[in-house]
């Protein structure tokens, strides 16, 4: 049975919120640079709907530079958006990044809801996080995620700057690899595949963009009614990733997923670049 908080968690934590290597999570951890160069800012705005049906919105601001990146983004649930139990949040992350793949230094979110659970972590020179998580989850998943598949892994909003540099600053093409996720509780991963590509002419951007289909994978940390169904783990999010060449980044301007006669949208109403 396809669940409609499964589907909202697949498009949201698996596409905006937390979307997406070539060469995935480093195994052997980076040391953070001394020196920072020439940094460029940048602002998406993202709105999406459930057929007609509007789900929320999403912020997300952040800059980048030669080593490192800053990002924060705000969601907040509006119509049908308003079903799924995590509701509005913001979050934020930092860390740096060198040819292998990006390494975060710092990660928070928090929830709007009525838990108003705020997960944090924080990471060592090794790369190991720290998870500090008020009030606390119930249960952390059968099995929980161990420590090995949490130091592979890089939060969400980390997991987007390596998907948006992939093809830049990691190898030479887009949408390549795969992202090893853990929010604090769940670990999965963003499996990235090429399909073609296509021509999108919406209000914030009009041009040629890389069909990106990406397939989520649950690892640990799952409770048994959380995990995807094998529809849904078999149904691609399809993104839509524009190259901004000066700013070095393929930024998303669409996300499409279908699934059992329901067809999820969002899309970029605005990007803009400093």
């Amino acid at each position: 049975m396809i669940s409609r908080k499964n589907i909202l968690k697949t498009v949201i934590t698996g596409g905006v919120i937390t979307a997406m290597t070539a060469a995935g999570a480093s195994a052997t951890k980076m040391t953070p640079p001394a020196a920072q160069t020439d940094s460029v800012k940048f602002a998406f705005d993202y709105t999406g709907s459930l057929f007609i049906f509007p789900l929320g919105t999403l912020s997300f601001r952040g800059e980048k530079n030669g080593y490192g990146y800053s990002v924060r983004t705000d969601m907040q649930s509006a119509g049908l958006g308003k079903l799924s139990k995590d509701g509005g949040l913001w979050s934020t992350s930092t860390g740096y990044y060198d040819a292998s793949g990006v390494q975060p230094s710092r990660h928070e979110i928090q929830k709007l809801n009525e838990k108003a659970r705020n997960v944090t972590m924080t990471y060592d020179a090794a790369g190991n996080p720290t998870a500090v998580i008020e009030p606390r989850f119930g249960s952390m998943g059968q099995p929980p995620a161990t420590d090995a598949e949490r130091a592979e892994a890089v939060d969400a909003i980390s997991g987007i700057m390596e998907m948006m540099m992939t093809g830049h600053e990691f190898g030479d093409e887009p949408c390549t690899g795969t992202i090893k996720i853990f929010d604090g509780k769940q670990r999965y991963n963003l499996n990235m595949r090429q399909d073609g590509t296509a021509r999108i002419s919406q209000s914030s951007y009009r041009g040629d963009t890389v069909r990106c289909e990406v397939l989520m994978e649950n690892v640990s940390g799952y409770d048994p009614e959380d995990r995807l169904t094998a529809e849904e783990a078999a149904t691609p999010l399809v993104v839509y990733l524009a190259n901004f060449e000066d700013a070095g980044l393929w930024v998303p301007v669409r996300f499409d997923y279908r699934v059992s006669g329901i067809r999820v949208n969002i899309k970029a109403t605005n990007i803009s670049f400093e």
